[in-house]
């Protein structure tokens, strides 16, 4: 584990929640000879299986905190192949920690770039995990991140593919209490199962779910601000910072025709589909998204990370809307809760 700082080469600008790759400073001048020298080798991957993945806390505190699962081996390392027939079978390590529980899984990918062995040791990492859930007892089996073995030493890790936490804290108090907009509610917990799962595909979703939903939030408050004779201009559909879409990773063939949250939303809609519905009718037939491939996850993790900024910033903008002009009036006749008086306040059953 790494006791020193660490550089977060991709994305160039990273976001809570998404999929990272983090350098350990002291290798950064080994990654860049590697990655500029491109030479064909067997890089050693390793997968770090917990029931979870860390989604709070500071860098450090994300690659240390001890994986968990209800694996344990009766020999370290076990070599174990996954096998679908043919010729096409991939061997793996399975090694245990010092309490003879499995802590990582180690697959051998032969590729040029450093950067290209995340990706293809995901799906086979992916798939073993999914053989291995399934079969009874059922047991929960995430990557809690990946390690890349380095070449050089041979022992090191050179870098770790992760989610990256949330790591902005706050400090509460004293504090009165919190005015909740109850149309605001139900796009606040969809959110809230958003930033707290480390799904791609499902935090997704819930993006879609939370801007899906905007159009019944503008209704509803141009209703009121019709009924209240109010005359503000309401806040129109987010326009899209393309300078941010960059440095997170989309291309500029995809840029093209993209002005606000709405092209966005639309130009990523067959991720929603196809997601959605598993299964999705194209020119060839049926095709589903293959959970366990890392081109999916990589892809998801940059559209989900994007979608919920958009999703967000559209309904924080209407809930602002709504406390600058709405909220005196249809909050009027309110009952202030105080300390004093809060046996009023107890959660009562219907």
């Amino acid at each position: 584990m790494p006791n020193e700082g660490l550089v977060i080469v991709f994305p160039p600008r990273a976001a809570a929640g998404s999929l990272v790759v983090g350098v350990p400073e002291s290798r950064m001048p080994e990654m860049d000879a590697l990655q500029a020298e491109r030479r064909n080798r067997t890089w050693r991957v390793r997968g770090v299986v917990s029931d979870h993945v860390s989604l709070a806390g500071d860098l450090q505190n994300a690659l240390l905190r001890r994986p968990w699962n209800l694996i344990a081996l009766n020999q370290s390392p076990l070599a174990i192949y996954l096998h679908h027939g043919g010729a096409n079978a991939v061997y793996y390590d399975l090694v245990a920690d010092h309490e003879g529980h499995l802590a990582f899984i180690e697959v051998r990918v032969e590729t040029e770039l450093p950067s290209n062995a995340f990706l293809h040791a995901r799906k086979p990492l992916n798939e073993l995990l999914d053989a291995m859930a399934h079969n009874k007892p059922q047991s929960p089996l995430v990557l809690q991140r990946l390690e890349l073995v380095s070449p050089t030493d041979n022992v090191g890790v050179l870098a770790y593919e992760f989610v990256l936490p949330y790591t902005t804290g706050v400090r509460m108090g004293p504090l009165g209490g919190i005015w909740q907009w109850p149309q605001f509610a139900p796009y606040d917990a969809v959110f809230r199962e958003a930033i707290t799962c480390a799904s791609p595909f499902y935090r997704l979703l819930c993006a879609y779910r939370v801007y899906d939903g905007v159009s019944w939030i503008r209704r509803w408050v141009k209703e009121r601000c019709t009924e209240l004779h109010i005359q503000a201009r309401m806040p129109g559909d987010p326009v899209v910072d393309i300078g941010e879409l960059k440095a997170l990773g989309f291309d500029e063939a995809f840029l093209v025709g993209i002005r606000t949250a709405a092209d966005l939303f639309s130009k990523l809609r067959d991720l929603r589909d196809a997601i959605a519905h598993f299964l999705v009718e194209g020119e060839q037939g049926y095709a589903h998204t293959y959970l366990a491939s890392g081109e999916a996850v990589q892809s998801y993790s940059l559209g989900a990370t994007i979608l919920l900024r958009y999703a967000g910033q559209t309904i924080d903008e209407l809930r602002a809307f709504c406390n600058t002009h709405l909220h005196n009036p249809v909050f009027r006749g309110s009952i202030l809760p105080t300390v004093e008086t809060r046996e009023r306040f107890n959660v009562r059953v219907p």
